[in-house]
């Protein structure tokens, strides 16, 4: 279970600052009432306000805002004040050696390039308790008129590139306005390290590894909330969000897991939850590709061929021709049919127009759950399998590298070029993940062959594996205090996602559903499978809504989101489809329905034309 107590230094720490009357006992509550009797407190310089409302409490009970909420309007000089800005390790709520500031600049309404109003962006840094570990990295941005509202966002892959809360958020339109011009400060950090979000050589630190895990996320929002105290001197924020995709929808749930009175709701999309499943499956599909000479290896005309059959397949189960496909357990019923409709004679590789023996069992590979036969972190004994035989995006058009090997004549060995730099010539993007998990994060070798590994089986290597799964994954199904506190997931993942498993994300849903029953969460959260799309800005169906306004206005305002969201494409559609992009709209349907065309209107690119069936 989260621990959502003050640490025991900042109750130390309260016992020397309240007043005589004033019980020590009260720090979840103590900051407003202390602000209301000592009204001599706001002469202090906001950064020493900040200071001394931290060592008060946790600052995690939003509600407790005194109304009317009059945030200060943060000025050029306010903004530059921030520079000074300084937080000890104790007013950090996990270990580090304390936050300073790098720059606080206030940047104009209409400075050069700027669509998010007037802010103060501070840049700093958390230090690492072991010095030789690598600092966090985070940016906080405060609006000059705050709306009271806070939103992290997660980072993606390895991470070690600088978030910056800058951004649109996921799905946004182009007219769809930012969190920052809302009045929402965001904020969010490198998870302590540099180098790209395919290089996991960082790993080899401990300190780092439990930063990229989970920690970095609740250090940088600490320092998130002593700023928003120190500028606009009202305790707060009102209500704090997370937006998050891959990577970054494992950050939000393990926010929501481990500091439940931390955040009052989630955006998650594409979540790479089990992620330690995620990298087992990564090196379960380089095993069946590199072993046997290479036998396995699937080149681009060979992926084509497969995805192609699937599409003809089932892209009319869902009752319309339009290079989606909606109706996933009628195409699942369907993959042994089409696998073996593609198989070469004898089994035997006959050229580019069929699949051998080892090909399909690359294939079944990838299409199929990986079972463990031990538990990892919260029990987990499996890895869900990928939409690959049902619409999954794997190779050009949509997305270039993510394939069994962009070019070439055939794989090459596991250890081909210098592992640090994270790339790889012919190496597909699963493997090439899967390959630095395990030098860097398990093995710390990086010599180490990691095809020598039976991730279902991995012999001495198992306790590492489960050791480090304790620190990454965000698979716990506890959400008790989240829930208990009123806390919102808004949930989605596209069915043509080459990357984290669709169905790891059913997995976890189902086992939420079976933990709590069916109502609990229906009246907590919303999942939504998005038919065409893929990870990122990949697939033929990339949908337009507002993440942000639906999650907001649920916790705010009681308005649920809707069963059938409808949402516009703002990517190139299929060769089936042949309205222009943007142009079409769908319905994403709430799980477990799909979007079934009806036609009535009879018009494929209008949302009305769709209901939401289950059968």
């Amino acid at each position: 279970m989260p621990d959502s107590r003050a640490p025991d230094h900042q109750v130390g720490l309260l016992s020397s600052l309240v007043p005589s009357g004033i019980p020590a006992n009260t720090p979840a509550r103590f900051p407003t009432r202390f602000s209301t009797r000592i009204p001599a407190l706001f002469a202090a310089t906001p950064v020493t306000l900040a200071l001394l409302l931290t060592a008060c409490g946790s600052g995690d009970d939003e509600a407790d805002v005194t109304p009317p909420f009059k945030p200060a309007v943060i000025t050029a000089q306010s903004c530059s004040a921030a520079a000074a800005f300084t937080a000890t390790a104790a007013q950090i709520s996990l270990p580090s050696s304390g936050a300073e500031i790098a720059s606080a600049t206030l940047i104009a309404a209409d400075a050069a390039g700027n669509l998010n109003g007037s802010f103060c962006k501070v840049l700093g840094r958390i230090k690492p308790v072991d010095p030789t570990a690598p600092v966090i990295n985070f940016e906080v941005n405060l609006p000059a008129t705050w709306n009271g509202k806070m939103l992290q966002y997660g980072g993606g892959g390895f991470d070690g590139v600088l978030i910056t809360g800058l951004d649109p958020t996921n799905f946004a339109g182009a007219d769809t306005a930012t969190p920052l011009t809302r009045g929402y400060v965001t904020l969010g950090d490198d998870s302590g390290h540099v180098g790209g979000i395919t290089n996991g050589s960082f790993a080899t630190s401990d300190e780092a590894l439990r930063n990229y895990g989970r920690q970095s996320l609740k250090k940088t929002q600490d320092v998130a909330r002593l700023l928003v105290r120190s500028l606009y001197q009202v305790d707060g924020p009102l209500k704090s969000y997370f937006i998050g995709s891959s990577t970054g929808g494992r950050d939000a749930l393990s926010a929501a897991q481990n500091w439940p009175d931390s955040y009052d709701a989630i955006f998650i999309n594409r979540p790479a939850l089990n992620y330690t499943g995620l990298r087992l499956s990564n090196i379960q599909l380089g095993r069946s590709i590199f072993q046997n000479g290479g036998a396995g290896w699937l080149n681009p005309a060979k992926t084509a061929l497969l995805l192609n059959a699937v599409m003809a397949s089932c892209d009319t189960l869902d009752g319309v021709q339009d290079g989606l496909i909606a109706n996933l357990p009628a195409c699942k019923a369907r993959a042994d049919a089409t696998l073996s409709s593609l198989r070469c004679p004898n089994g035997t590789d006959g050229g580019d127009t069929c699949l051998s023996d080892p090909q399909i069992a690359t294939v079944r590979t990838m299409a199929s759950p990986l079972q463990l036969s031990y538990p990892l972190a919260n029990n987990v004994t499996r890895y869900g399998g990928y939409n690959l035989m049902a619409g999954m995006v794997f190779g050009p058009p949509y997305s270039s590298s993510r394939n069994f090997g962009p070019n070439g004549t055939g794989p090459q060995a596991p250890n081909y070029l210098a592992v640090t730099s994270g790339t790889r010539a012919n190496a597909p993007n699963a493997y090439l993940t899967g390959d630095q998990w395990m030098k860097f994060f398990i093995t710390r070798d990086a010599a180490f062959n990691t095809t020598s590994v039976d991730p279902a089986n991995p012999g001495s290597w198992q306790q590492r594996i489960v050791d480090v799964s304790a620190q990454t994954d965000a698979a716990s199904t506890d959400l008790d205090r989240f829930f208990a506190r009123g806390g919102r997931i808004v949930w989605t993942h596209g069915t043509a996602d080459e990357v984290v498993s669709t169905d790891s994300s059913v997995e976890y849903y189902q086992a939420l559903v079976a933990r709590y029953g069916q109502a609990k969460i229906d009246a907590a959260v919303r999942f939504y499978l998005i038919p065409g799309n893929g990870h990122g800005d990949t697939g033929p169906f990339i949908p337009v809504f507002d993440s942000l306004g639906i999650l907001s206005d649920w916790v705010e305002k009681g308005i649920d989101p809707a069963d059938k969201i409808v949402a516009g494409n703002s990517q190139t559609k299929a060769a089936a489809d042949t309205s222009p992009a943007g142009t079409a709209h769908r319905p994403l349907c709430r799980y477990p329905t799909w979007p079934k065309y009806v036609g009535a209107p009879a018009d494929p690119d209008q949302a009305g034309s769709f209901t939401c069936a289950s059968s």
